[in-house]
């Protein structure tokens, strides 16, 4: 028996691809949206073509069905096979050749749909166009990051004082008594911190340890990991990058060397260093 080609059988990995990855956004110029545009439409005809197929697919399976019924009730009665059946069942199967063939005749489109696409991003003059827009919303976010960010910094900080405070007013001092009749492990409770603990409330050294991590990526200084540097103009970017470069290498060899003397400590029981 003939092994069944479907639309599916021809769609590989590459074309998956193709369809679904999506290299703009909303700030793109409006050419990038209309090639994605033009190459969905091309995957539409595909997605129309996969359906037709199938409903053609199965009115052959059903003309085919019929004849072999036909035939076995002409073969039992010794009556002639009905005109016309063979017919059907060959112009319903060329349908569904047709169909594929022309489904098939979508992927070269779909490839040149791409590459019409993809080559937007090898547009300098695109490229630049897409970058002050990015440039300009990426300045102001920041700004804005920024400045969210040291608000509540400081509004944590001042909440983790506050609720130390509060905490020992409350329990310790307005409610001491009380606590006495309250048992805690089987011995009565002296002190509210049982109820206050800062592991999981706003002193928490965790939340201190997690807003100070934050803290270096939000408000880093470096022209390349703060991003600022990345929106300036291209002759001044080329200008600041050997000097860059230099402090990375710098950088790297004083981590390599901290890493060699930790090497050179290590001792069975972990580790040293002076």
């Amino acid at each position: 028996m003939t092994e069944i080609t479907t639309p599916e059988d021809l769609v590989t990995d590459n074309h998956e691809l193709m369809m679904r990855n999506r290299r703009h956004g909303v700030l793109a110029p409006k050419v990038a949206e209309e090639r994605w545009q033009a190459l969905h439409a091309v995957v539409g005809e595909m997605e129309r073509l996969t359906e037709l197929y199938y409903e053609r697919a199965e009115a052959a399976e059903d003309a085919r069905l019929e004849a072999v019924a036909a035939n076995a009730r002409a073969a039992d009665s010794g009556k002639a096979f009905p005109a016309g059946l063979g017919s059907k069942v060959q112009d319903a199967e060329l349908a569904v050749d047709g169909t594929l063939a022309a489904f098939r005749g979508t992927l070269p489109r779909l490839h040149a749909a791409r590459r019409a696409y993809d080559a937007l991003f090898d547009d300098r003059a695109f490229v630049a166009e897409y970058r002050e827009v990015v440039s300009a919303q990426f300045l102001e976010r920041r700004e804005a990051a920024v400045e969210a960010f040291k608000t509540l910094d400081a509004e944590i900080f001042a909440l983790a004082e506050l609720y130390t405070l509060l905490g020992d007013f409350t329990l310790n001092h307005l409610l001491h008594d009380a606590l006495a009749d309250i048992e805690f492990n089987g011995e009565p409770v002296t002190d509210g911190n049982v109820f206050t603990e800062n592991h999981s409330s706003w002193p928490s050294p965790k939340l201190s340890e997690a807003l100070s991590e934050v803290r270096r990526y939000v408000l880093n200084d470096d022209p390349i990991k703060g991003g600022t540097l990345l929106t300036e103009d291209l002759s001044a970017i080329t200008d600041a990058l050997p000097g860059l470069a230099e402090q990375r290498y710098e950088k790297w060899q004083e981590d390599l060397a901290k890493e060699r003397m930790q090497m050179v400590h290590a001792s069975p029981y972990g580790s040293y260093s002076h």
